[in-house]
């Protein structure tokens, strides 16, 4: 059945952007009952001028963030759709915006709270003036990203256990000095065994059985530089069977690659394909380490290597919808003034930002509450998002109660009625 039809009354150099907009929404609606939607012109959703010029100029100057999402672009007029539009395309993140030590664009810097998704709020709106009586399925995609594989792959690593405890002891972080004393003092035990903290694919599938779910894990096929991890080596020699008990377990294998693949998308076709030569099939789609990117020149690359989607638009000093929407959609490649092939699967909360000191170090309580508390946001308006529980936190010695927060997460998501999938079969729909 077809949606309602579009019909857009604004320049030439706003138009397509407008149509990219209202069929984004649109895509986030179930029933529509409208047969039309006009943007601008009589009786349509209300224009700005005043806006068109703003984004014909290429300004840098952020609009005036005013309630629910709503942006003023200087001449105080509502206009939904241009709104929506500077929040998806990621306008604020061109080129001469902020960065962080890893040059990703941080949630400190963005305009909207990240926890309070300004297009979902957009969409309430839009929804209203569409007549959508539907209901959007609430869905969360399970990911893991395969970071470090094997703890103990060197002998050196016991050294640096050893060097965090003591750290950890110093800075008065008496959960994280404990995990890494648990974790030298199991060592011996687990190398008698031939296990690892690290290997927690089993538990994790259990996990997510119970509650009815599967996952995808993002998998490293590249290692350049220390960023990448510890251990190349290792992590070469570990990939089959990490692939082959993926696949046992009937879960997705996605790629995840390397810190400077970003900036080199060479490096990520080589990465892509080394992969694929151990799932035997295409690897559909992707998020990069660190979360480490462009927007505006790495996406468009990634769309052009053809995969189908991307996993990486999150922050890492924030939880929340770092475009301000809880629905898989296409970003926008400004350079070529058109939508992207690819679908980004927005990711909303990640273990590490929750959990780690240079992020919120929050208590495991804490971060299961602040989770819950977005998560409710995104069931509340039928979204599809994201959460990402790295391989590393579900053993006994390391996971200082954050695999319980994750199991307690998917108990929470079931009992709201949410579906748990994976990340292919979220942008699926």
């Amino acid at each position: 059945m077809s949606g309602p039809r579009l019909e857009v009354d604004a320049p030439e150099s706003f138009a397509g952007k407008a149509r990219y907009t209202l069929e984004t929404l649109l895509g986030a609606c179930a029933a529509p009952a409208a047969a039309v939607v006009r943007y601008g012109g009589d009786g349509g959703l209300h224009a700005s001028e005043q806006a068109w010029r703003y984004f014909e100029a290429g300004e840098h100057t952020p609009p005036r963030l005013g309630d629910a999402g709503m942006l003023d672009f200087g001449d105080g007029r509502s206009d939904l759709v241009a709104s929506a539009f500077w929040h998806l395309s990621r306008w604020e993140e061109r080129a001469g915006s902020a960065r962080d030590e890893h040059g990703r664009f941080p949630a400190a810097a963005a305009l909207a709270d990240p926890a309070r998704p300004a297009v979902d709020a957009l969409l309430r709106e839009f929804r209203a003036h569409v007549g959508d009586t539907g209901r959007t399925p609430f869905t969360v995609a399970l990911t893991h990203d395969v970071d470090i594989p094997w703890r103990w792959s060197r002998p050196r690593a016991l050294l640096g256990a050893a060097a965090r405890a003591r750290g950890a002891a110093r800075a008065r972080h008496p959960r994280a000095a404990a995990a890494e004393v648990l974790g030298l003092a199991a060592a011996p035990v687990r190398h008698l065994r031939g296990t690892d903290p690290n290997w927690s694919y089993e538990r994790i599938a259990a996990i997510e059985r119970g509650h009815g779910g599967r996952s995808t894990y993002f998998v490293m096929a590249g290692h350049h530089v220390a960023a990448d991890g510890p251990d190349p080596a290792a992590y070469d020699r570990l990939r089959p069977a990490i692939v082959a008990q993926i696949a046992a377990q009937g879960d997705e294998v996605g790629l995840h690659p390397s810190y400077t693949a970003s900036e080199r998308p060479d490096r990520i076709a080589e990465e892509r394909a080394r992969l694929e030569q151990l799932t035997g099939a295409a690897v559909a789609g992707m998020r990069f380490h660190y979360l480490r990117h462009e927007a505006h020149s790495a996406l468009p690359a990634v769309d052009r290597l053809g995969f189908a989607y991307d996993s990486s638009q999150g922050y890492g000093d924030a939880i929340g919808l770092r475009a301000g929407f809880s629905f898989p959609y296409r970003p926008y490649d400004l350079a070529h003034d058109r939508p992207l092939d690819l679908v980004e699967l927005p990711l909303a909360v990640m273990d590490a930002t929750l959990a780690e000191e240079r992020y919120l170090g929050l208590t495991p309580a804490a971060g299961l509450e602040r989770t819950l508390g977005l998560l409710e946001h995104v069931a509340d308006v039928g979204g599809t998002v994201a959460v990402l529980w790295h391989t590393d936190r579900f053993s006994r010695e390391y996971a200082r109660g954050w695999d319980r927060v994750y199991e307690r997460v998917l108990e929470w998501v079931g009992g709201r009625g949410g579906r748990l999938v994976t990340a292919a079969e979220a942008v699926a729909g």
